[in-house]
């Protein structure tokens, strides 16, 4: 029976990545990545036993506790089966090279942790939360956000969606590191 684990993110986010190394280090070969944007979702997902598993950002070094996660978690009955660190880098996308950025969408936690750089190379644009960092970027490049917009997110979501890279590597700490947990009943 193949084994359902449910991430916080959506394809190309850091979350699917945390999924696909705890899979592997659980041995699930057969594992099913399931797409559940929040934190919120994954535990209700895991609570009413769509998924088997769950994978949720617990903490950054940068910007410290996903609050999602937290608020997600509360008075739900839960183990923690595995932890583990993802090493973060942030990219920033637009939609073309020759556009003014005046707004930065991304995850409130990308954005805490790439703030002083954010500050540098966009002095005053409007920050922007959104969900997830990957659906920053199918936001803009499905035109749901406006042009002036960047977004932050890892290089693979960018590419993936064929977005311009216009700042690779843009986290404040170079050591910007996410816990993540694996959670089930």
């Amino acid at each position: 029976m193949m084994t359902r684990i449910g991430y916080m993110g959506i394809p190309f986010s850091n979350s699917e990545e945390m999924s696909q190394i705890f899979a592997r280090e659980m041995g699930f070969d057969d594992a099913e990545h399931v797409p559940l944007v929040t934190s919120k979702d994954v535990v209700d997902a895991l609570c009413d036993g769509k998924v088997d598993y769950g994978v949720v950002a617990v903490r950054n070094s940068t910007a410290g506790p996903v609050l999602e996660t937290q608020r997600s978690l509360e008075g739900k009955d839960v183990k923690t089966v595995r932890e583990g660190d993802l090493h973060i880098h942030h990219c920033v996308f637009t939609k073309r090279a020759d556009l003014r950025i005046s707004k930065v969408a991304s995850h409130i936690q990308a954005l805490g942790q790439c703030k002083d750089s954010l500050s540098r190379l966009y002095p005053g644009a409007e920050m922007i939360e959104c969900t997830d960092t990957a659906y920053a970027a199918e936001l803009l490049a499905e035109g749901r956000l406006p042009d002036d917009c960047a977004v932050l997110c890892k290089r693979s979501a960018g590419e993936h969606y064929g977005l311009h890279l216009a700042h690779e590597n843009i986290e404040d700490r170079k050591d910007n590191t996410t816990h993540f947990w694996l959670i089930s009943l």
